[in-house]
């Protein structure tokens, strides 16, 4: 839906501005709504311009601009800090699914970077040990079901 010309703005306030009618009348002779002749009768009124207005809609992203860079560079400096540790240390005001969610549509994961510590638990498997595989390969008969069948 295209706005209106600012001619026709200018001749609808100019006509309500004149007491040439009513709203509903005003709107039958210049072929538009009521809701429209109300409209621009109150921007013209409250704005002082009949200029089409921009309507950003939608909710605002709660990281953006300042905070946007900060967090950036937060990233480049600390890049093993938890989420709850980023929005402490930013004093961010969002929760830590909606940090989550920023940072995954930046392309960045939470996978343990080599840098990190080892871990001090010892290993599980002993030494030698097949890993991947069972202790006991025959616990179900060959070819007694389709995935266990050799091609």
């Amino acid at each position: 839906m295209r706005s209106l010309s600012m001619d026709l703005r200018e001749r609808i306030v100019q006509a309500y501005e004149n007491d040439e009618g009513s709203h509903a009348r005003l709107a039958e002779r210049f072929a538009v709504s009521r809701a429209v002749v109300g409209k621009l009768t109150r921007q013209h009124r409250d704005l002082g311009t009949l200029k089409p207005q921009v309507h950003l809609r939608g909710r605002k992203p709660a990281i953006s601009g300042e905070t946007e860079k900060q967090l950036r560079q937060h990233l480049r400096d600390h890049p093993d800090a938890t989420l709850q540790e980023r929005i402490d240390a930013l004093k961010i005001d969002c929760s830590v699914k909606t940090m989550w969610q920023t940072l995954r549509r930046w392309g960045w994961n939470y996978k343990k970077s080599q840098r990190a510590r080892p871990n001090r638990i010892a290993p599980t498997s002993r030494s030698g040990a097949l890993i991947g595989r069972s202790a006991n390969t025959m616990s179900i008969p060959s070819g007694s079901c389709s995935s266990t069948k050799q091609a």
